[in-house]
């Protein structure tokens, strides 16, 4: 039987299968990709050769005792922090003209990192900065803390930290991969969620339920909630962007630094290529495992569930995805674990996105439009009885659910006599939240 191991929380599983297996890890085609023999080589360059900027170094020469502040992606993320902090770091002392640096951890409605989520973060720089050059971006942080710099034309309005607001030198760090509507993370989503107020990002991602299906993972034409983000973005514009596009593995593909549209452009040119996977039609799965991609990807299942919306058309209709994911944190989200309980349906959900839009809420709105076209199982340490309320099926054991489901699979196929279907289709996928699958009948 084919063996395979799949990332679940900080350690591989290992799970076997009987059908036919086809792992996309392996099949994916990596001809256009030239993975940085080393990172630090890679931001380097990036540094020293911009996109549409000055050398950071030259713009900080031109700053008196600037009060700087470098934006960077917070502990549900796995961005080279450290690396792009030493780069930033050395490049600013080449400037000069020194300056106070201050770290501000984009959030977005994010809970606060740990101490330790910060050390995994910063790395050497959590102490060398210490409590006072780091800063935790609140969403619902109270007096002047957050300021109001303009509405959008969409009608979002646009209040964000004030310690970015005030700093001379304005530089955003991050990732950039896949997001499940915004199109791609980075760039403009260190602002927008990242450093803005909790009544900025609803506005913004309710548009999400935009009724001709542009706002969806790696669309950025017409994408209403990625146009959005950067009007918003350009009401207070970074001075400088760094960001780094990474494989599954964390394996860095590219660095890009300079202007923000033009890094996020080419670092979202760079990604597609990488997580994107066209299956042919016959290629269907009727069983399909996704692991979020291990600890933090699926330390809660707000955070994992974005494996099931990338690649849940992939399966058969009626078909099976089993969703791998640890979830230490549990739910990670009241609203998320209210909405799956008081709407059963994707329409209902869906009522209620259109009505009364809650960050949160839209998890169980994408959960349910999955759930309509296949049946959903989790292997995962949250309560059984929680998931099993929602339609879910439970499991703390990866090789039970991929078992029982091949069986199932079997034992309908010859119900309904498909003679060719008795020999089951399986697929894996050990990084969900890092690969999007486009069936190709599609396009």
């Amino acid at each position: 039987m084919p063996k395979t191991q799949i990332p679940y929380g900080s350690k591989p599983i290992k799970i076997e299968t009987a059908g036919e297996v086809l792992d996309l890890e392996g099949e994916r085609d990596r001809s256009k990709i030239t993975p940085e023999p080393e990172d630090q080589t890679a931001i380097k360059h990036a540094l020293q050769n911009p996109l549409g900027t000055k050398r950071l170094r030259e713009i900080v020469a031109q700053k008196e005792a600037a009060k700087i502040v470098i934006v960077i992606d917070d502990h549900t993320r796995d961005a080279p922090t450290e690396k792009m902090l030493d780069a930033l770091t050395e490049e600013i002392r080449e400037g000069g003209k020194g300056g106070r640096v201050t770290l501000l951890v984009a959030c977005g409605t994010h809970s606060a990192p740990a101490e330790e989520d910060l050390k995994r973060i910063l790395g050497k720089h959590f102490s060398r900065f210490g409590e006072n050059g780091v800063k935790v971006h609140d969403c619902d942080a109270g007096g002047e803390e957050l300021v109001q710099v303009g509405t959008t034309s969409r009608g979002t309005p646009v209040r964000l930290n004030r310690t970015y607001l005030e700093a001379d030198l304005k530089i955003l760090t991050g990732d950039l991969t896949l997001h499940y509507y915004a199109g791609f993370g980075g760039g403009r989503k260190s602002i927008l969620p990242g450093i803005a107020a909790r009544e900025t990002i609803n506005a913004n991602h309710a548009l999400l339920t935009d009724e001709r299906d542009r706002a969806r993972t790696a669309n950025l034409e017409d994408n209403p909630v990625h146009l959005d983000m950067t009007e918003a973005a350009s009401f207070a514009p970074p001075d400088f962007v760094l960001n780094a596009v990474a494989d599954a593995s964390g394996n860095l593909v590219g660095a890009y630094a300079g202007e923000m549209n033009a890094v996020f452009l080419k670092g979202a040119e760079v990604a597609k290529k990488l997580f994107c996977f066209e299956l042919e039609p016959n290629k269907l799965f009727d069983v399909l495992v996704v692991s979020a991609g291990g600890f933090p990807k699926d330390r809660n299942l707000y955070q994992a569930t974005k494996a099931v919306e990338n690649c849940y058309r992939a399966v058969a209709p009626g078909g099976r995805l089993i969703l791998v994911a640890e979830c230490r944190e549990g739910v990670g989200d009241a609203y998320f674990e209210e909405w799956m309980n008081e709407h059963g349906t994707y329409e209902a959900a869906a009522a209620a996105v259109r009505t009364n839009f809650v960050l949160g809420g839209h998890k169980a709105f994408y959960i349910r439009k999955a759930m309509k076209r296949v049946r959903l199982s989790v292997v995962s340490e949250l309560d059984a009885a929680l998931l099993n309320a929602w339609g879910i099926s439970a499991y703390d054991s990866a090789q039970v659910a991929v078992r029982e489901a091949e069986e199932n699979a079997v034992r309908e196929a010859e119900e309904k006599n498909i003679k060719d279907k008795t020999k089951v289709k399986v697929g894996i996928i050990k990084n969900g939240l890092d690969t999007l699958l486009v069936p190709s009948e599609r396009k």
